[in-house]
């Protein structure tokens, strides 16, 4: 490609250079307004237009063994960088000197414009300078082709490879399909690997002490006051509930709520102290429940926090809860952080806000830590039950609608003994 800018006072003359110069198939590539300077000669607004010239680019072009020297191999002053310049000053150079013979173009050279370069000798002191520029000038050229023609390239294959994925992906799913049968024995396998450890309570004289902990809007407050409702109305055991909230607003009156409408005791624990006094006022009950703050599973210092209430009272059992709506990737990161407290199970929360549940399946069945309960719901006391591996096959297998029937039957039987 040549490229090339003209300048003139109007927009009419500088198209008239154009043509003149680079012909009737040259390319404008912009067009400006040239600000006039104070004390030009030239005085008035000018124009500027770039354009440029299209053709076939070169791999290569080198100039032929000089023969002669003299008058006659002298070079014309206008040769240009292109095509159209070369066929210009070889019109005049024809009338001038005749064509001398020379050696045939080596393979690959355009045989067009090796014949017209070979046409004409080059004296020995203007060759090298003549054919550095006209090197240069092919090199430019061949990047400015071979960067049109990756252009080209990368659109086209972008196109095949978006037409050969949709029809690969359309064939696969034609083809491939899971075999119902294979898909309903490998979940069956994955169900059979869970473990289950109902909450016992009331094994010992020493009351049962049970800590809630898990990160933040995993619903500890509610489970807490759950777990209370339970075994204080259907079990009818003597229950203490104990917050360590200091963080969240309302928990601690939330708290307090369940337990006077349950006429529970209730007590606040802000210092390891008041734990350990709180714990030594209700050891006549069966069982006290520890509702802890929820904190992000990424902030260290919060379990090295609870490490250390805990380590007050040998007896405490941490019950970690996980959410059925977090992500896989969630639930291993909150799993990792709260291992160093030693948790004794797990309680699930939210199974009705979601209908997928292979992920959480999947993860439970690969750790070591026992179901201990499950909820279903907000409504406190009815939507919770100790775990059983009835429902958690119902549940994983055949969905929350199936598992929702089966739980309202056994929930009405219970609460109405």
């Amino acid at each position: 490609m040549r490229i090339k800018r003209f300048e003139a006072s109007d927009t009419y003359s500088a198209m008239a250079m154009v043509k003149e110069e680079l012909g009737e198939d040259a390319v404008i590539l912009s067009t400006r307004n040239l600000p006039v300077k104070s004390g030009s000669a030239r005085g008035g607004p000018r124009i500027e237009i770039v354009a440029a010239m299209e053709y076939d680019p070169e791999p290569e072009i080198s100039l032929p063994p000089q023969e002669s020297t003299g008058k006659e191999g002298r070079q014309p002053k206008s040769v240009g960088y292109g095509y159209h310049s070369v066929r210009q000053t070889q019109a005049k150079d024809a009338t001038r000197h005749p064509p001398q013979k020379q050696s045939a173009p080596q393979p690959g050279f355009n045989s067009r414009l090796s014949a017209e370069l070979s046409a004409r000798t080059i004296p020995a002191g203007k060759a090298a300078k003549s054919g550095t520029v006209q090197f240069e000038a092919n090199d430019l050229r061949l990047r400015f082709a071979n960067f049109l023609r990756r252009q080209y390239c990368a659109k086209e294959e972008l196109e095949n490879r978006s037409t050969s994925a949709q029809t690969t992906g359309e064939a696969g799913r034609k083809s491939v399909r899971p075999d119902p049968k294979q898909v309903a024995q490998w979940r069956d396998k994955i169900i059979d690997q869970l473990q289950i450890a109902p909450l016992s309570i009331g094994i010992s004289k020493a009351p049962t002490v049970v800590a809630l902990i898990g990160p933040t809007g995993v619903g500890k407050t509610t489970t807490a006051a759950k777990i209370a409702a339970w075994y204080s109305i259907h079990e009818g055991m003597k229950v203490a509930l104990l917050s360590m909230d200091c963080y969240r607003i309302g928990a601690t009156d939330q708290l307090r709520t369940y337990a006077k409408i349950m006429r529970l005791p209730c007590e606040i624990a802000l210092r390891k102290k008041d734990l350990q006094m709180a714990l030594l006022r209700h050891q006549d009950k069966d069982l006290i429940i520890i509702d802890t703050a929820g904190k992000s599973p990424y902030d260290p210092d919060h379990i090295r926090e609870l490490g250390e209430w805990f380590s007050l009272k040998s007896g405490i059992e941490p019950y970690l809860i996980l959410s059925a709506t977090c992500k896989k990737e969630d639930l291993q990161q909150i799993l990792t952080t709260y291992e160093p407290l030693r948790i004794k199970g797990l309680i699930l929360s939210k199974l009705d806000e979601t209908r997928a549940y292979a992920t959480l399946c999947q993860l439970l069945a690969g750790t070591a830590l026992p179901i201990s309960c499950l909820c279903t719901g907000q409504r406190v006391p009815e939507d919770f039950l100790l775990a059983s591996r009835e429902f958690l096959q119902t549940l994983f297998g055949q969905g929350w609608q199936a598992a929702a029937g089966e739980l309202a039957t056994e929930a009405q039987c219970k609460w109405t003994q």
